[in-house]
């Protein structure tokens, strides 16, 4: 399923509708990260803004001030409701604001588009990738501005729910401050407390994923080599494995030297390609070593990734399921263990395997042992200095005090995402939901004097798209509230000027020179503009391009789709070209021309109709058409530049080419040299060019040159065509057959005197001096055909 969930969609994810008025934000969604839920609780708050669901009056609590909780309180504080936001800490964001771990947007996001983008993109509360301390400093900051400029908005720390129960229509909470349970009623209830911690088991020590500890650290491991188990296949399990095996293991910039061996979309695509079609929860390592293997072999993953690898540490990871399993953790996560466990292999260090349910951890002297486990079908019996445990939170004891009604809604939702598994996908922040926050965010936590700066910028952003490369997958993409086809299939006829910001160079994206041609066919209403990182390369191209700073777009990556551009110029052309026909029918005027009769206007506009309309429905044949209508120079195909002072020639030769048809019948045609068919399959050439290379088209006087048996041009008036020379003799016999017969001088109509005084006379006699030209034409084809005879 592709595009925004229905805002309906999203309520019955969020809550039992029995339960009316209470709603969870992430409590069992597949793909749990800062940032993902962050979104869901934009989603949510989004979809409770639309009519029906909240009244103006309605008292709100938010209870878990988390990324989900934070978010979810400012912004259903900026629609307007009295929300109170209640968490056990002194602070908000508690739980990462002291943690060394790096936090990172889209990371998990791989291999989708973006996850490289070190900015969450965020209309509230938004930050870029660093440790969770600093990400957690700002976003204090930003918390405590808007509590201070919205009298509707109160957090309140030191305060643990310990109960929840429906009074009639209202939710009643049991909030324990300072020793006491106090009681306050809610219209609607917000649930985002988190988690809970991780599942604890006998002996072992637990290792909370965001809190600073020793374990992995020098003051851990008195000797070498120092052990360890690691129990989980989720990501939290996978990045402390690669936390472990990797010398000076940073998850973001490991991240990024993995991804930049590799210097095309090969990865990418190996892996989609290597996930595609498996079930959730099935083994994708047979497909990672048919697919993947191969790929570190030829680009020397395996011996890069040996070079970083730890010689201190012994290793065991353990599974219940397959290590890889579909979905249980992020793809890029699951690829990248997968190729250094493949490195430690090759270097004859593997990480031990184990699998089962851990049942006990046991202290013991040298360490802990682990049962339930066993390694190719032996109990493992070995002692490990350190046992981590990944096995997932303790939910149940985490939402202990809604009871009743967090059992009612675990059943609801399981049913929900088993139906419509699509909902469980990880989410997507739409730009209308972006932009319905940052509205609001303008509006109600800026002051008078910036606002106005900030709804231009947001009214620029809306109107630029950014033209980029994602350095993970090394492919050209497009950022922006429209794709770029969209704004081609416009173009002529745009309301509003659009901004292309070019922040790739031009030999990194095919189309590049169909994107200059598009900004020329649009009339100025789609500007180039290029970031500092390809300003000299655009300028080769298009050298009035305007400089500008490095982009920044909040709209969500995607590939960028050139395929079908020449096509959307070509329609462009199209619609300027009958703009100016139907004109000089109306008017009985032609630019270039001058007056035209109007027994001739009356009989050209039913032909241009039928051509018209022929053009249309075959894009191949239009594209041909218009290639020759622009330009007679074919080394390198070159189609229309875009610019629309040549229009007037292209116009002025189409009419030239429908009067010529009521002397000699002629049709748009696919053709080696030409764009017209007549009788017998004779080729004609219509066109407004005016330059063949550099210099004058008129420079063309053979026969041979032009290739074809009529030429109808508007470009020049100087266009002579000679008597081709002498036969040339094959040891002293005339060559024979049609092979060998010489292209005879061809039907000359041009923009000339001559013919223009035609056009101003009546159709009879604009057509009788066709038919004697194309008269002549077959007399001169006759006798070339006599003399091979001979």
């Amino acid at each position: 399923m592709t595009g925004p969930l229905p805002f309906d969609d999203w309520i019955r994810a969020a809550g039992d509708p029995a339960d009316s008025g209470l709603h969870f934000v992430g409590a069992f969604d597949r793909r749990i990260t800062f940032y993902s839920q962050q979104v869901r609780a934009l989603r949510l708050v989004h979809a409770l803004s639309r009519p029906g669901n909240l009244k103006p009056n309605d008292n709100i609590a938010v209870v878990g001030a988390g990324a989900a909780g934070v978010t979810a309180a400012l912004g259903l504080a900026l629609l307007g409701n009295d929300v109170m936001l209640y968490d056990p800490a002194a602070s908000i964001l508690q739980l990462q604001s002291a943690s060394p771990r790096l936090l990172h947007p889209h990371i998990y996001e791989w291999p989708g588009l973006g996850s490289l983008d070190d900015r969450a993109g965020l209309p509230i509360l938004d930050w870029s990738a660093s440790n969770g301390g600093a990400v957690c400093a700002r976003l204090q900051a930003d918390f405590d501005a808007a509590e201070a400029r919205l009298q509707n908005l109160e957090f309140k720390s030191a305060h643990r729910l310990t109960s929840l129960g429906k009074v009639g229509a209202r939710w009643r909470l049991g909030l324990t401050f300072n020793g006491a349970v106090n009681y306050r009623q809610f219209d609607h209830v917000v649930l985002a407390i988190g988690f809970g911690d991780e599942i604890s088991c006998g002996a072992a020590v637990p290792v909370h994923y965001w809190k600073q500890n020793s374990t992995g650290s020098a003051a851990a491991e008195p000797h070498s080599p120092a052990t360890y188990i690691v129990s989980g296949n989720g990501d939290g399990g996978l990045t402390d494995l690669l936390n472990l095996l990797v010398q000076d293991f940073d998850h973001v910039g490991f991240t990024r030297r993995f991804l930049n061996y590799f210097s095309d979309d090969a990865l990418r695509a190996t892996t989609e390609a290597a996930c595609a079609g498996v079930a959730v929860g099935a083994d994708l390592e047979p497909a990672f070593t048919a697919q993947l293997l191969p790929l570190f072999g030829e680009w020397g993953i395996l011996d890069r990734l040996s070079q970083i690898l730890r010689s201190d540490r012994q290793v065991t990871i353990n599974s219940s399921g397959p290590l890889f399993a579909a979905s249980k953790a992020s793809q890029l996560n699951q690829v990248m263990v997968f190729a250094v466990l493949e490195a430690a292999k090759q270097v004859g260090r593997p990480v031990q395997r184990s699998s089962g349910q851990v049942t006990d951890v046991v202290a013991s002297t040298g360490g802990f042992q682990v049962s339930g486990l066993n390694v190719s079908g032996v109990p493992l019996t070995e002692t490990h200095e350190h046992v981590i445990l990944r096995h997932g939170p303790d939910r149940a004891v985490r939402y202990a005090a809604a009871g009743a009604h967090f059992a009612a809604y675990k059943a609801h939702v399981t049913a929900l995402l088993a139906a419509q598994p699509h909902l469980n996908l990880p989410p997507v922040l739409d730009s209308e939901t972006y932009d319905f926050f940052e509205a609001l965010r303008i509006e109600k936590l800026e002051d008078h004097a910036s606002q106005q700066a900030s709804q231009a910028n947001l009214a620029a952003a809306r109107a630029t798209i950014v033209i980029g490369s994602d350095p993970a997958a090394h492919v050209p993409t497009e950022r922006g509230s429209r794709r770029l086809l969209e704004i081609a299939e416009q173009c002529e006829r745009l309301t509003g000027n659009v901004v292309l910001h070019l922040a790739v160079t031009p030999d990194k994206m095919a189309g590049c020179a169909d994107i200059v041609r598009l900004a020329r066919a649009s009339g100025g209403r789609i500007v180039l503009v290029a970031g500092p990182d390809g300003l000299t390369e655009w300028r080769k191209l298009v050298p009035t391009i305007d400089p500008v700073p490095s982009a920044v777009s909040h709209y969500p990556v995607m590939a960028l789709d050139v395929t079908a551009l020449d096509e959307a110029i070509d329609a462009c052309l199209l619609r300027l070209l009958d703009q100016r026909v139907r004109s000089v029918l109306i008017s009985r005027q032609c630019e270039t021309l001058g007056p035209l009769h109007a027994s001739i206007a009356d009989a050209i506009g039913p032909t241009w109709t039928a051509w018209h309309g022929s053009l249309l429905a075959d894009k191949a044949l239009l594209a041909a058409f218009l290639r020759w209508l622009a330009d007679v120079e074919q080394d390198e195909r070159s189609p229309w530049s875009g610019d629309h002072a040549t229009i007037r020639y292209l116009a002025t030769a189409l009419v030239m080419m429908l009067a010529t048809h009521h002397g000699e019948p002629l049709e748009p045609a696919f053709a080696d040299r030409g764009n017209l068919k007549f009788s017998h399959n004779a080729v004609a050439l219509g066109s407004g060019c005016q330059m063949v290379g550099q210099q004058p088209i008129a420079i063309w006087d053979q026969p041979d040159q032009w290739g074809v048996d009529a030429l109808i041009l508007s470009g020049s008036a100087e266009v002579e065509v000679l008597d081709p020379p002498g036969r040339v003799l094959d040891g002293g016999k005339p060559a024979l057959g049609m092979a060998a017969a010489r292209r005879v001088r061809p039907v000359v109509i041009r923009n000339d005197k001559q013919w223009r005084a035609r056009l101003t006379d009546d159709v009879a006699v604009w057509r009788a001096a066709v038919e004697v030209e194309f008269a002549a034409l077959r007399a001169r084809q006759d006798k070339e055909l006599e003399e091979l005879a001979k």
